[in-house]
């Protein structure tokens, strides 16, 4: 399995979880139709979409939480050298993605798109996160690796 597939999967697991405690709150509620009236008539500032998730939405935010910390622990068991890379990129991956699809959540457009267009996002984000860091960074020349190697190279 290629490793930006790690790094992806990683990524949707706290979406899934967070889209599961959702459905529940909007199932036992109406807590996610509640959430979005409500932060319609306040607007999208940080203070409102903050407050109103929490109160309105606590078994989505339960879930995210749950997703990340289960992020966390594949993380670190390092059973691949590339482990915690697709942690770090998953997580990094799942916030600019959640970020990125949390004002069309305030439009009036229906909630498959919403999660298609947000999980899309975050899937894209991770593997881009992912392949940034696994990127070879070159040293301009040999010698800041080892000083000897021009020496030798060189045949002074």
């Amino acid at each position: 399995m290629p490793m930006y597939r790690k790094a992806v999967i990683l990524a949707l697991i706290p979406m899934a979880l967070g889209m599961a405690g959702a459905a529940f709150d909007e199932w036992t509620r109406l807590g996610f139709s509640s959430w979005r009236v409500a932060c319609r008539e306040a607007g999208p500032t940080l203070g409102s979409l903050l407050t109103f998730t929490i109160q309105l939405l606590p078994t989505a935010v339960a879930g995210l939480l749950a997703g990340g910390l289960i992020v966390l622990l594949v993380g670190a068991m390092r059973r691949d050298r590339h482990a915690g890379t697709a942690a770090v990129a998953a997580h990094g991956g799942c916030i600019a993605g959640m970020s990125a699809g949390l004002p069309l959540c305030l439009l009036a457009l229906p909630m498959p798109l919403i999660l298609g267009v947000e999980t899309l996002l975050t899937a894209a984000f991770a593997w881009f996160l992912f392949a940034l860091l696994q990127r070879p960074w070159q040293v301009r020349s040999r010698a800041y690796i080892d000083p000897q190697l021009d020496i030798r190279e060189s045949g002074t």
